[in-house]
Parts: structure tokens; sequence; C-alpha cells
């Protein structure tokens, strides 16, 4: 009965509006149904599940689907952070102690005499998993992150008055003094709130008014860890309770939505076919043995109509082989200029525009496809860059200048993932099973009528 009633993971609608942490946890305690533990959140972070859920992929669908790369970027970056904070010295640590002042902050008072009663002398270390390190792309409006914008207001109303993005964001929620210099990491922390915690920033997380202060607060205080544990459990649990479990409905699924549609359309039309086949031998004087011919009619029609209903194309998965992603058909295409390119000798990639122009410069440089990929994915995990849009990529107007039915019949890839497989092999029966269960009564209901005789 269990494998009648499978489905995959339920996609969870974000709600709108900035986050506040209280109502977050208060609303976001939803349970992950469907999922395997081998797709579990801490598999995927911790890289330890192979595509189409792997890190790379969790990332890409981050990046280009749901828009909200950030609380990935962050959450990477934290845990670096904070493995890297405590193998400095004791008496470095010592510099910045464990923040406890974020309850009294919550409650609305951000007086900040005494800041030392606000520090706690227990430390607290972040616990986070170790880690190694659909949208519709035929629209001509493709929604990208606001960050251009956003960086360009911060160059523009900050610039113009002298200030940075961390001190623009330390003005504005009223804190006049600058933070411990000496304490480790400092700068490191500057960048953060620059590039994450600053309004306007340019990977902005979606925090409300009272926790981005609450933070700010925090970090003018010390640069330990636990002063960034609001904007850590907000992210963490926008990955955990509805990032990842709308990645894995949308990685399970093993065909494009043009490929979906078309399965789902033509299983309609063969459950038509099965009905009027019936209904015309019905109508004549033919044996009612004829009317069997509707079965298989009906078999393929609604097999391919639930399964479609769950993102499963059959005929993909036959072969175990799912859908090349948009990006991922064009990866390591060329039509950027590579002038300039630090190559030889280039160890990282500090922005995006580098990617591309790596990507664009590898068939004469001879770097090999696979390390194109890895380095076009390394950039998106890094935690600081440019904004997280991807408009000026190579693959984005090639895709929409794709005919409907090159989409339809699209590239296609095999599942390396076991769990994804299983996931199929469970979709596929399920549809397979319900089309007997209802195909069979229906034959029987259309072979048991009597004939009429009106057709000839």
């Amino acid at each position: 009965m269990s494998l009648l009633f499978y489905r995959r993971p339920d996609h969870i609608r974000r709600p709108p509006g900035p986050v506040d942490l209280v109502e977050y946890e208060r609303t976001l305690e939803k349970k992950s149904k469907g999922i395997p533990k081998e797709l579990s959140f801490e598999m995927v972070v911790g890289n330890r599940a192979m595509p189409p859920c792997s890190l790379n992929d969790f990332m890409s669908y981050l990046f280009y689907v749901s828009h909200d790369a950030e609380n990935l970027q962050f959450y990477l970056w934290l845990q670096s952070y904070t493995k890297r904070f405590y193998q400095v010295p004791r008496k470095d640590q010592d510099l910045s102690p464990p923040w406890s002042g974020e309850d009294h902050l919550l409650k609305g008072d951000h007086s900040q005499t005494d800041p030392a009663s606000r520090i706690s002398d227990r430390p607290t270390r972040q616990h986070l998993p170790h880690t190694d390190y659909s949208i519709d792309f035929d629209r001509k409006d493709i929604p990208l992150s606001p960050l251009e914008s956003r960086s360009s207001f911060t160059r523009g109303s900050m610039g113009s008055r002298g200030m940075s993005s961390v001190d623009y964001a330390r003005h504005h929620h009223g804190m006049a003094w600058q933070g411990f210099t000496i304490q480790p990491f400092r700068s490191e922390i500057d960048r953060v709130i620059s590039q994450y915690l600053a309004p306007g920033s340019p990977r902005e997380l979606n925090l409300s008014q009272k926790d981005r202060t609450a933070c700010l607060h925090a970090l003018q205080h010390t640069t330990h860890p636990s002063a960034l544990q609001i904007p850590a459990k907000l992210a963490t649990q926008d990955l955990r309770n509805h990032s990842h479990p709308n990645f894995i409905h949308w990685s399970t699924a093993n065909g494009n939505k043009p490929r979906i549609i078309f399965g789902r359309v033509l299983g309609a039309l063969n459950i038509l076919f099965g009905f009027l086949l019936a209904i015309v031998l019905v109508l004549s004087t033919k044996s009612r043995w004829w009317r069997l011919w509707a079965l298989p009619a009906w078999l393929l029609g609604f097999a391919f109509l639930l399964a479609g209903s769950n993102g499963i194309c059959l005929v993909l998965y036959l072969t175990h082989d799912r859908h090349m992603r948009p990006w991922e058909q064009f990866e390591n295409d060329t039509g950027l200029s590579y002038n300039g390119l630090a190559w030889p000798g280039t160890k990282h990639i500090d922005t995006e525009s580098d990617a591309d122009t790596l990507v664009a410069a590898s068939d004469h440089l001879s770097l090999p496809d696979n390390e194109v990929g890895k380095k076009r994915a390394k950039v998106k995990l890094e935690a600081f860059g440019t904004a997280n849009s991807y408009g000026h990529e190579v693959w984005v107007e090639k895709y929409r200048a794709k005919m409907m039915v090159r989409k339809i019949f699209d590239r296609t890839v095999w599942v390396q993932n076991e769990t994804v497989r299983i996931v199929h092999d469970r979709v596929a029966a399920q549809a397979v099973c319900w089309a007997v269960i209802v195909s069979l009564p229906l034959t029987v209901l259309f072979t048991a009528l009597p004939k009429v005789g009106a057709i000839r």
C-alpha cells in the first residue's frame, strides 16, 4: 500500500517579505516527507551525495532556480570561519568572547552601555554539518537576483557620502562607534557585513530589521561565531526546511518542463483514444472481444499521465537517464572574450565574470571540460564575490533560442545517484500499478456492454 501512495517531497512555499527569526521557527516546523536519508540535508551539504544531488547541484539550484544562493554561501563561509576561529591561539580567542546579549537586544533594548556585561565566558561552538568543499527559461524577463541594482544603490547612496557599506550599516542602525580592530578576523567580519548584512549589500540575507540590528550590535563587540547565530539560524533553517526539500523535489524529476508536459499530453491522448476505440467498438457489430484493444491505450495513457504528475518521464526512466540542465548543456561553450585572463598559473577566481572568461578560453587553453565545470562551480561556492546573477552567461540566450521540439528531446545524462534511481523506480511502479487498477475495470465494463450495432 505504501507504494501506491508514495509521493516525492512536496514543494514548500516561502513566506513573502523579510523573515523574523521567532516567526520563522514557529511556522517552518514542517517535516521533510519522502526524503531518503541518503539525500538528507547533511549528506547534500557534506557533498556525500552523487549528482544530481551533490553540493554543486544544490548550489546551482539555489543560484539559477530559487535565486537565494546567498543562504548557502553564507552557511558554508560560517562553517569555515567557525573552524578557523577555534584554530587561532587561545589568547587571540579571548579578545573576542562569546556573545550572549541576543535575547536582551531582541527585547528592544539596544543600549551600548557596559558591553562587557553582555559577553559570556562560556565558549559556544557552532554545530554545523561537515562539508568538503524549474524555471521557465523561455521567459524574456528571467528573474535575476536584485544584486546589481543593490550594488549600484550602495555605491550611489553611500559612496557619495564617503561611507563604506559597513559604516553605513552601523550608522543606519544607530551604532556610532567602530568595532575592536585588534580582534581576530575583524577585517573578514567587516567584509561579511558589507556582503551579507548591510542594507542593499550584494548578497543581502533576508533578515528582519530587528534581527539585523541585533546581529550588527553583536558584531560591534566581538568577532566570535556566536555573534552570527541569528543569521546562522535563519540561513540553516531556510536551507534545511525550505530549500533542501524543494531541491530534492526538483532534482528527483528526470525530465525538463517541456518533456513532462509532452508526456502528460501524450498520456491524455492515449486515454482519449482508448475511450473512443471502446465506444466505437460498442456501437459496431464487431465481437465484444475486440474491445480489449482499448486496454493497451489506457495502460500507457494512465501510466504516462500519473508518472508525469510526479515529474517522471517513463521513456527516460527505462534508460535511467535525465535531461541535462540548461546551464550544463552550454557550460563549456565558447563565445566570450578571454583577453586579459591570468592563465596559466591562475589558482583562484575572484568574480563570476572571471569564470565565464575561463569557460570561453577553455578551448584555446586546452583546459579539460570537467575542470571548467569545477571552476565555475567553485565561483558559486565562493563566500565573497559579485552579484548572484546569471543573465550574462552564454547558455541563457542559447537555450531561449532553442526550438520547443529540441527542448522536448533534449540532451540526456545518466543518473549517477542510486537513491534517485530508486525514487524513480517507486514512482514508475506506482504509475504502472494505478494504471492497471484503473484500466482493468474500464476494460471489463466496456467488454460487458451489449452490442448496439449502430455502426456496421
